[in-house]
């Protein structure tokens, strides 16, 4: 039930998880997985609207992220980028930083989208 902000252009403002793609009983999702979210804030005028159900996936976390050479990453929000059944990105633009573990988890759409990529 965690709400998240959105970190590309697809009219959705503020999205709340409600499930865990992939995982029957998980409590966390971390950065890489696909998410069910519903969306709470919308820009008016858009194809997405209020209370539309979406995949997405997570983007940057509060949670640290420690990597196997022992840097340890951390972001100020919890970010996701709205998705579609492909994996595509609805929206053209990525704000902010990415983390380089999403190009290992085939989504280098959303990569090469990034203007950084830690």
């Amino acid at each position: 039930m965690t709400h998240l902000n959105v970190a590309n252009n697809s009219a959705a403002r503020e999205l709340m998880c409600i499930r865990i793609i992939g995982a029957s009983n998980r409590r966390y999702a971390h950065i890489g997985d696909v998410i069910v979210t519903v969306i709470k804030e919308a820009v008016p005028n858009m194809p997405l609207e209020r209370s539309e159900v979406v995949r997405a996936v997570i983007v940057r976390t509060c949670k640290e992220l420690k990597r196997d050479n022992g840097m340890i990453i951390q972001y100020d929000d919890n970010a996701i980028v709205v998705i579609d059944q492909e994996g595509n990105p609805k929206g053209t633009r990525v704000f902010g930083a990415i983390a380089r573990e999403l190009r290992q988890l085939n989504f280098t759409k959303i990569v090469s989208l990034a203007p950084e990529v830690l």
